[in-house]
C-alpha cells in the first residue's frame, strides 16, 4: 500500500519499470546461486517486485482506461496476463527440463528487462500517476 500511495504522487510508470528490473535482478540471482540459503534472501527481494507491479498495474490501466470502460479494461489486461504467462511457463518448463533449471530464470531475467524497456517507450504518460 505504500508504494501504491508513493506512485500515485511520482506516477506509475517509473515504478513499474523498476518492479521488472527487480524482478530480473532476483531472477539472474536465481540462475546463479551457488548456495541453497540465497534463495531466501532473494525471496525476500521478490516482493519488492510484487509489491511495485502487483496493484500499480491495475492502477496504471485504470488511469488510462475512460471512465466508463474501466471493469472492462481490467478484464482485458488480466485476460491478456493470464494468456501470456500460458506460453511462458510452458518455455520455461521446456528449458528447465531440456536446457538446465538456471536457463529458466536466464529467460525470465532477460524478458524482464525487455519488458521493462519496452513499457518505458512505449507505454502512455500521466505527469501525475493519480486517477481522472
Amino acid at each position: 500500500m505504500p508504494l501504491g500511495s508513493l506512485s500515485d504522487r511520482v506516477g506509475r510508470r517509473g515504478m513499474i519499470a523498476a518492479g521488472y528490473l527487480i524482478f530480473a535482478a532476483v531472477y539472474l540471482g536465481f540462475a546463479l546461486a551457488a548456495q541453497a540459503w540465497l534463495v531466501w534472501p532473494l525471496f525476500a527481494v521478490y516482493g519488492a517486485y510484487y509489491a511495485l507491479t502487483e496493484g500499480i498495474q491495475r492502477a496504471y490501466v485504470v488511469d488510462l482506461a475512460p471512465v466508463g470502460r474501466r471493469g472492462v479494461a481490467l478484464g482485458t489486461f488480466n485476460a491478456a496476463t493470464g494468456a501470456a504467462a500460458l506460453p511462458a511457463s510452458i518455455a520455461g518448463g521446456l528449458l528447465w527440463e531440456q536446457v538446465a533449471p538456471a536457463a529458466t530464470f536466464y529467460y525470465g531475467a532477460v524478458f524482464a528487462v525487455l519488458a521493462a524497456l519496452l513499457f518505458l517507450t512505449i507505454s502512455p504518460q500521466r505527469p501525475s500517476g493519480g486517477s481522472r
